[in-house]
């Protein structure tokens, strides 16, 4: 009965996500990754302005503040550059084909995550193995997320679990790099995932290891495509002090400023908060290695939980996305040593969700590539709802950020 049970939800939550695949996706960020194909096979540098394609673009939602350009390692240019190669050998000249065959690297990350998290978990606790199946395939929020807004971070996610299960070293470093080469969120979790003994050379050489592979891969696909690195360093360095709207309390700034209630004083020094982060995560970091076994299976994911919300309460914009991280090493945390925090792991999750919803007008926005005049829903909800939609933004984002430190300080009292 177990034996079947296992494909049949697997077949389950791919078909739910299918569903989805080819007429759905995020404006500015799946719009992205249309362009993005298509230049990569006609000579387009996916770090310069990615120009809109006829008969296959659905949005143009962009503006000289927010040019449509990635701020990614080359993983994922590649990986649509692939896409797009087999949609033209697929020879249907239909945008909606382009779309489905896009979603497929990232539904096939989510369906593989939700795997590799059952199988992590039942080799330890066998009945908790279709908990976290199940809380991973059949959430909204984690379907959204992939198979409707088209991001990739399970992918990463993938990567860092098999890391995690990974016995030996050079497994467990090589896994890690390819996690932060995907997306390079996760080397927020180099150190814990290498450094055992700050004072030992094999850690210290495997902790260089671990972030210098996806620099040298990155760097030589540049030089063998003549990318150019100014554009891409630029950018990535934007982004890590990027601020604004965010899911959790770093958007009182935007709000107050949205009041016109924000000092001027802080008008001029908020932009510096966007790399608290990065002092934070040192801090934490630090912490959580002096903190937990991180040689055993539950203080290792006790390090990397820590780390997690570290990042997601000092960084000055956190994206719906970045919870992901949270909510898969969580789930394995809940099935297998603490039971007590399932209810703060499913109201961080919910409140998540509800910022979803609201962040992106109740999630009309997705439906852009079958619904061109989404932006004139958008305008009409401003003027109808603006002043409450905002409220509830940052009413969700900073409950967000109180369940985090909750969270966090429930981690540190192990």
């Amino acid at each position: 009965m177990t034996l079947r049970k296992l494909p049949v939800l697997l077949i389950l939550g791919l078909l739910v996500r299918e569903v989805f695949a080819f007429w759905t996706g995020h404006p500015s960020d799946f719009e992205l990754w249309v362009r993005m194909g298509y230049a990569m096979l006609h000579g387009g540098n996916p770090y310069g302005v990615l120009p809109s394609v006829s008969g296959l673009s659905f949005a143009n939602v962009y503006s000289a503040t927010n040019e449509p350009t990635i701020a990614y390692l080359p993983f994922w240019p590649l990986v649509t550059g692939l896409v797009y190669w087999v949609y033209s050998l697929v020879g249907m000249n239909n945008r909606f084909v382009y779309y489905f065959l896009l979603k497929q690297p990232i539904i096939f990350g989510d369906v593989s995550l939700a795997y590799l998290l059952y199988s992590y978990v039942r080799s330890r606790k066998p009945q908790s193995g279709f908990w976290v199946l199940s809380f991973w395939l059949f959430s909204p929020f984690t379907i959204i997320i992939s198979a409707i807004w088209g991001m990739f971070d399970s992918i990463a996610i993938c990567f860092l679990i098999l890391s995690v299960s990974s016995i030996g070293r050079v497994r467990r470093v090589l896994w890690a790099s390819l996690a932060i080469f995907v997306k390079s969120i996760p080397i927020i979790f180099a150190a814990p995932l290498t450094v055992k003994n700050r004072k030992s050379l094999k850690d210290v050489s495997s902790f260089a290891f671990t972030i210098g592979l996806p620099a040298v891969l990155s760097i030589v696909i540049f030089v063998l495509t003549r990318w150019r690195l100014s554009t891409v360093s630029a950018t990535l360095m934007s982004t890590a002090g990027k601020g604004g709207w965010s899911m959790s309390v770093w958007s009182v700034f935007p709000y107050l400023d949205n009041l016109g209630l924000l000092p001027p004083v802080l008008q001029t020094v908020s932009g510096i908060f966007g790399f608290v982060w990065i002092p934070g995560m040192v801090i934490f970091t630090f912490i959580a290695i002096r903190r937990f076994r991180t040689e055993t299976d539950a203080g290792l994911f006790q390090a990397l939980i820590l780390c997690t919300i570290a990042f997601l309460v000092f960084k000055a914009q956190v994206a719906e996305q970045y919870a992901l991280y949270l909510f898969a090493l969580g789930a394995v945390d809940v099935a297998l040593w603490n039971p007590q925090r399932k209810r703060l792991l499913i109201s961080s999750m919910i409140v998540a969700m509800l910022y979803l919803v609201t962040n992106n007008y109740f999630l009309v926005r997705f439906l852009s590539p079958v619904y061109p005049n989404f932006v004139d829903f958008e305008s009409m909800m401003y003027l109808l709802i603006g002043p409450i939609r905002y409220a509830l933004i940052f009413v969700t984002g900073t409950l967000f950020t109180v369940l985090n430190i909750k969270y966090l300080v429930d981690v540190l009292s192990e």
